[in-house]
């Protein structure tokens, strides 16, 4: 277990909603077709040394539209917690969906780390399928690929990378093919960001 500087705190930041079915959320449907509302969210990892997000949301915007209810903007969760997001120093965005991956201008000074499958992923002939890129918004992919040339972007490569001191990204694929989860070291442990590897506890 990390001590001392290399243990984190992580917030999770609720901001958006969509009332939906179960059907929705499923490949290849639900025959129960109950309520399965899904929650969006975006996470602050800090400790007095540095802070990170994982992954940056989606705007009112977006939100409108892709029918989403933003409860709270990811910025003003950001300043509910006292945290600048010119102070956040880097970025890890577990995958390329819409609801991971915008807010562009938010974090001006970080850099961002995404897997190297990911990119090729989005920007690759598995886009020209209309049905793989649905969660995914080129305005998006166009400020990834903005970020290789301002030097903005380092690229997490094969099973794992360390991103800073105790705070690990590791490539799991499935949901995407190059998405990640994060495991962070804690006071009570090391705890996994999953992501949408299991968003529900019905994918556990």
């Amino acid at each position: 277990m990390e001590t001392g500087s290399n243990q984190y705190e992580i917030h999770a930041i609720k901001y958006a909603q969509h009332a939906r079915k179960s059907s929705s959320n499923f490949l290849g449907g639900d025959p129960h077709d109950v309520d399965m509302p899904l929650n969006y969210f975006v996470w602050v990892i800090r400790n007095p040394e540095r802070t990170i997000m994982v992954d940056t949301g989606f705007d009112s915007a977006m939100a409108a539209r892709r029918g989403r209810v933003v409860d709270r903007p990811v910025e003003d969760g950001l300043e509910a917690l006292g945290v600048d997001p010119r102070n956040v120093s880097d970025v890890i965005v577990t995958h390329m969906h819409y609801d991971h991956a915008g807010n562009h201008d938010l974090f001006p000074n970080a850099r961002y780390h995404l897997h190297e499958r990911e990119m090729a992923f989005a920007t690759g002939p598995c886009m020209c399928h209309r049905g793989m890129r649905l969660a995914f918004e080129v305005d998006d992919v166009v400020a990834m690929v903005r970020r290789v040339y301002q030097d903005k972007l380092s690229f997490c490569l094969g099973a794992s990378r360390e991103v800073a001191p105790a705070i690990e990204a590791h490539h799991v694929g499935g949901h995407t093919a190059g998405l990640q989860v994060v495991r962070v070291a804690t006071r009570v442990g090391w705890v996994v960001l999953a992501s949408d590897a299991s968003h529900f506890y019905a994918s556990v």
